[in-house]
């Protein structure tokens, strides 16, 4: 941030212990990353034979695939550590200590710290771990950020069934309070019991919870957790030849024993609604795009899966088919009534302040819309949601973010510019973050801004992947908790949060319109994780899409990820916008708004606002647009842009005397620039035939002599 400099000097001076710690893993050769081999888009080899776009605004033909699955980060070369040491899962000749120079969760101080007294309690939904951490330097007085990890049991169902295991996650962490040399405290973690689940997409289809032993251990990292993890197992440095790096701790350690496989605790959200597959069509392995067979990394055989080269995948009519820019095509119109427009029931917004979304005033105050109100609010929203004079509804800003508002950058605004998220993340310090999140709230209270396009929740994938600084971390625990802390305190001033972007944009390079291909285990335990950590425990409000599909849907357009996850697992109630969608096509209307999409981010009516009109007698797409405009307004009925509004309060759209001045002036001059060009044409060509006239005189004369 704009005062970091002064932390840092603080840090080099002494006056000031670190106590940060790595979100991610940093590495001699990055090309030791599994995901590096496919983290660039390219195009489909046959991408021409069916007249797919592989640039510009609106691409089709370009692809990335996350074959590595789950092991992002630590995930795998930890894992893949454990199966080195134990002789197990083909790991080949992989050496930790030459491909990783700090592991995830690694940190220094300028004091040491000692663990003990760890203790593991178990009530009916969580598990309660208490630790007494000592400072056990003798000269600075510091912060530690202890962090516990899980390792759940890596099966024979699992091998049998394609899912994958990390050898340690991490689950929980905190922070102690600054301790003078020779103090200890007491912390503790609670780990909620829903941390041990897996997802099982090929027989299950739902949330399971392995039979077998599960190990939790605290530790200063994910390398120091594996090692006490291999140490309760047995492992030494001295009975592993020298493969273990270090000696575990044992006393840092706790296992428990689930008898039976469960598949039907967490079958079931806390909405009520039915946990299962629902992203199939962005698995090549299952999509009816049918692109090809992709080989998912697997601890089963490293040596044999481990990507060496890009997956090369090809174009189908079918994928072509998908990829169309509008799918819809009008055959729903009838199959509805037509809602109820323009009806003069003089219910205002502001009545609608803490209503429930399900409250019958609703439907009487969406009534008073018209058909052009509708359409100017969803597909105009490029920052702003826009005034509405039939309900009273005032014009809302909303502002980029995520590190503060973006227009503190840029000068457009005086606000703090706060530091990057993965540093945010690196604190490990939930209570920090969550005052954080307060300060921009009240950012935006005092610019006037009701809603922020922020946090940024998607992974650093690779360290290539453009945005990193605008995302939190490797980790999906640590990068939710944290998300969830900000967005907390950001939206106790009443400001609307978009996490962006759901999901899958972790590339900056040829995003726009690329097929994202992976599988569900991936999707839900990496990518979707810090979405539903940021909206089921931080409360945020609404979400950002990106310009990226699933497969061959533009993630906008992809009801199962916005109406099946976001709105029916998740439970989120507020609106959906799109990322910037001024100059793209495939981000369509129709389809975006079937799909669960509410409003989109252009300012240019040629694009979406000019496709609406041939919807005005399609009751089905009304019906949407109508849908999109209840969750637009509970949210901006529930936001600080009520503030000082009261139920007597009326809008009203004026035009003030200087701006109609203006209209008048530049139509007088726009008059007066076409007669002057005009008199111009005139001119030239009244020129042009003397000039014709005088040399077809000349040329008589010249005969004539």
């Amino acid at each position: 941030g704009q005062t970091g400099i002064n932390g840092v000097a603080q840090l080099l001076a002494g006056e000031v212990t670190p106590s940060g710690s790595l979100v991610d893993s940093y590495l001699y050769d990055n090309m030791a990353n599994p995901a590096m081999y496919n983290f660039y888009t390219q195009a489909y080899p046959n991408a021409a034979d069916y007249n797919l776009l592989t640039d510009g605004p609106d691409v089709q033909g370009m692809y990335s695939v996350y074959q590595e699955g789950i092991y992002l980060d630590y995930r795998y070369y930890e894992t893949r550590y454990e199966d080195a040491v134990m002789g197990t899962g083909n790991a080949g000749d992989y050496n930790w200590s030459t491909t990783v120079a700090f592991p995830f969760g690694y940190g220094d101080s300028y004091t040491t710290f000692e663990y003990s007294d760890f203790n593991v309690t178990e009530s009916a939904d969580a598990f309660n771990v208490t630790l007494k951490v000592t400072n056990t330097g003798s000269t600075y007085s510091g912060k530690e950020t202890v962090q516990l990890y899980f390792q759940s049991p890596y099966t024979d169902y699992d091998k049998a069934n394609g899912i994958e295991k990390a050898s340690a996650e991490l689950c929980g962490f905190a922070k102690t309070d600054i301790l003078a040399p020779g103090a200890s405290e007491t912390v503790n973690i609670t780990v909620d019991k829903s941390e041990l689940r897996t997802y099982d997409a090929n027989n299950a289809k739902t949330y399971i919870v392995d039979a077998g032993d599960y190990y939790f251990t605290a530790a200063t990292d994910a390398h120091n957790a594996v090692n006490n993890i291999l140490a309760a197992k047995g492992y030494t440095v001295e009975n592993t030849d020298g493969r273990m790096t270090a000696d575990g701790d044992v006393a840092l350690t706790y296992k428990w024993t689930n008898a039976a496989l469960d598949s039907t605790t967490y079958a079931t959200s806390e909405t009520g609604t039915a946990i299962t597959n629902l992203f199939d069509e962005a698995d090549p392995n299952k999509s009816s795009s049918e692109p090809g067979e992709v080989t998912w990394l697997s601890r089963s055989n490293w040596v044999a899966t481990f990507p060496t080269q890009p997956v090369v995948l090809n174009a189908t009519q079918t994928l072509a088919d998908h990829l169309a820019f509008t799918r819809y095509d009008g055959s729903k119109a009838d199959s509805v009534e037509m809602p109820t427009l323009g009806a003069d029931n003089g219910l205002a917004l502001v009545s609608m302040i803490g209503a429930d979304y399900d409250d019958p005033q609703w439907d009487t105050l969406l009534d008073q819309l018209t058909f052009n109100e509708m359409v100017n609010t969803i597909t105009l929203g490029f920052h702003n949601t826009a005034a509405i004079e039939s309900i009273g509804k005032t014009r809302t800003k909303d502002e980029n973010g995520p590190q503060g508002l973006t227009a503190a950058l840029t000068g457009g605004a005086s606000a703090m510019c706060y530091t990057s998220e993965d540093v945010m993340a690196a604190t490990f310090n939930v209570d920090l973050i969550n005052d954080v999140g307060r300060c921009i709230g009240e950012d935006c209270l005092a610019m006037g801004y009701s809603g922020l396009y922020g946090p940024g929740i998607n992974m650093h994938r690779t360290a290539y992947s453009g945005r990193n600084f605008e995302y939190y971390a490797s980790d999906p625990f640590v990068a939710g908790t944290i998300c969830a802390a900000e967005v907390n305190g950001i939206q106790s001033k009443g400001v609307y949060v978009y996490l962006k972007h759901v999901a899958l944009n972790d590339s900056e390079s040829s995003r726009r319109g690329v097929n994202t291909w992976l599988n569900e285990q991936a999707a839900r335990e990496i990518y979707l994780e810090v979405a539903d950590k940021a909206i089921t425990d931080g409360g945020a409000w609404s979400v950002m899409t990106g310009f990226n599909r699933w497969g061959a849907y533009w993630c906008g357009a992809y009801d199962n990820l916005l109406t099946g996850f976001l709105r029916g697992e998740l439970g989120m109630r507020g609106m959906i916008i799109t990322d910037y969608s001024g100059s793209s096509k495939y981000m369509d209307l129709a389809d975006g708004l079937i799909a669960g999409s509410d409003i989109w981010d252009s300012p240019d009516p040629t694009i979406h606002t000019t496709l609406a009109p041939k919807y005005e007698n399609d009751a089905y797409i009304v019906t949407e647009m109508r849908e999109s405009m209840h969750k637009i307004l509970y949210t901006v009925a529930n936001s600080n842009a009520m503030n000082g509004w009261s139920s007597a309060d009326r809008l009203k759209v004026i035009t003030p005397w200087w701006k109609t001045a203006l209209y008048a002036l530049d139509t007088v001059l726009a008059v007066l620039t076409v007669l002057c060009i005009w008199r111009l044409v005139v001119a030239i060509k009244r020129k042009k035939t003397w000039t014709a006239e005088q040399a077809a005189n000349t040329a008589n004369a010249q005969n004539q002599q």
